[in-house]
């Protein structure tokens, strides 16, 4: 299946550049095949450390770091947490993931998957293999919830599947109900403090507005390792490659901008990859509350599976989203013998805290 997005995304990114679109991020992109269905597949050198979207060193060890350092406030975890970082870090550069090809990079922190089954992600592997020697070839976004068949088939097959982060989910064709806190923010949009504007009707000042948005919650909030996309990667995305942004204007504040939704709906599942807002308002407005609740009620009405992604756990319970292990995919059958035994190293370090997480 010819994918026209796919294609048009893959040509935005290689006449722009991928640092025009994400300013942290460098590397290069193709459209690779996946059963009947055309994806954009990123490739690099692993030589120079980059956005952890396609560098995974700095995802385990960069990110890993930070969120010791300015997340877990629990100093036993933190010090354990420091102690497995210096464990794992010279066993994953032992793997060389960081020199990799891709499949299904979207450049987003969450990727949807095309339906397709375990033979055609192994057949992809092995064309990769063949064309990029000495690459690794590495899937992201592969979850429990979504993909447990998957998981299975990757095991028994000797991929290494490493656990990145506890994600959560909503799977909407089997979940009508609605929690109080759902309830009590379906009040605070019906009470319309706030304008929802299509993205389709924004200019370029909006879009880079967003993106400033975006950036105040996601990379000065919480850490300049995330995405840092810019207003150019939204205009392009949103007009070209099916990505849809709803903007929140203030009437009150001269009608600015005062939050963004950016989300993918793709093959029955939806992600929130772009949520932003303007903190240094009071929080008593409530603007993440909103975009949540906005993003909840796209996913509710066109009955997808929405992947909710990482963080705000108690606030995403609350509202009756369940937590799920997210794996990085990585096919190291054809790497050396130490790639391999540094790949069976990190797993089994990474699976028991995992596990742990899964549960807590």
């Amino acid at each position: 299946m010819v994918n026209t997005t796919a294609h048009r995304f893959v040509s935005l990114v290689q006449t722009a550049g991928s640092s025009a679109l994400v300013t942290n991020l460098e590397t290069n992109i193709k459209i690779a095949r996946v059963g009947k269905f055309d994806v954009p597949m990123t490739i690099n050198d692993g030589l120079r450390s980059t956005c952890y979207l396609c560098c995974p060193s700095t995802a385990y060890l960069d990110y890993g770091a930070f969120e010791l350092k300015q997340v877990t406030r629990n100093p036993f975890l933190r010090a354990c947490g420091f102690g497995a970082l210096r464990m794992a870090s010279p066993v994953v550069r032992a793997m060389k993931i960081d020199r990799q090809v891709q499949l299904n990079n979207w450049l987003l922190s969450t990727n949807i998957l095309p339906p397709v089954g375990p033979d055609a992600w192994l057949d992809a592997f092995d064309s990769l293999a063949k064309s990029y020697p000495g690459y690794v070839p590495v899937l992201r976004s592969v979850n429990q919830a979504a993909h447990s068949a998957l998981i299975g088939a990757f095991h028994r097959e000797g991929l290494t599947l490493l656990p990145v982060r506890k994600i959560f989910t909503r799977a909407y064709p089997e979940e009508r109900n609605r929690t109080r806190d759902d309830l009590r923010d379906m009040a605070l949009r019906a009470s319309g403090r706030f304008i929802e504007r299509d993205g389709s009707s924004f200019n370029d000042d909006d879009f880079d507005r967003a993106a400033m948005l975006y950036e105040k919650l996601y990379i000065e909030k919480y850490s300049a390792l995330n995405p840092q996309y810019t207003g150019r990667f939204l205009a392009e995305a949103q007009r070209h490659c099916g990505f849809e942004l709803t903007g929140l204007f203030d009437p009150e504040n001269r009608g600015r901008m005062v939050g963004i939704l950016g989300q993918l709906d793709q093959h029955g599942t939806i992600v929130s990859s772009v949520v932003g807002y303007d903190t240094a308002l009071p929080q008593r407005l409530g603007l993440y509350r909103w975009l949540f609740s906005l993003s909840d009620e796209t996913a509710r009405s066109r009955q997808r599976f929405a992947n909710q992604s990482a963080g705000a756990e108690q606030f995403k319970r609350n509202r009756g989203a369940q937590p799920a292990i997210e794996y990085l995919v990585v096919d190291l059958r054809r790497a050396s013998r130490a790639q391999r035994l540094a790949g069976a190293f990190l797993s089994g370090l990474l699976q028991p805290a995992a596990s742990l997480a899964i549960r807590l």
